[in-house]
């Protein structure tokens, strides 16, 4: 079940689009105002939205035996 529940949130591109614009706009809100807290939650984003789409695109591609 959960398989399933990961499959479906990949084929979402606008899901990960907004999870890569929230840690961007986070990262960018930490840096300018001196907010620590707000920045690592900024990188958590960006790194779950990069390894979400790093999936995707390992899974479209071919794999050779």
């Amino acid at each position: 079940m959960g398989l399933s529940v990961k499959s479906r949130l990949l084929d979402k591109k606008p899901l990960l689009i907004l999870i890569c614009m929230i840690g961007i706009t986070a990262v960018g809100y930490g840096m300018l105002k001196d907010n620590d807290p707000i920045f690592i939650l900024g990188i958590v984003f960006v790194t779950v939205g990069y390894l979400l789409i790093r999936r995707r695109l390992k899974d479209s591609t071919p794999h050779d035996p």
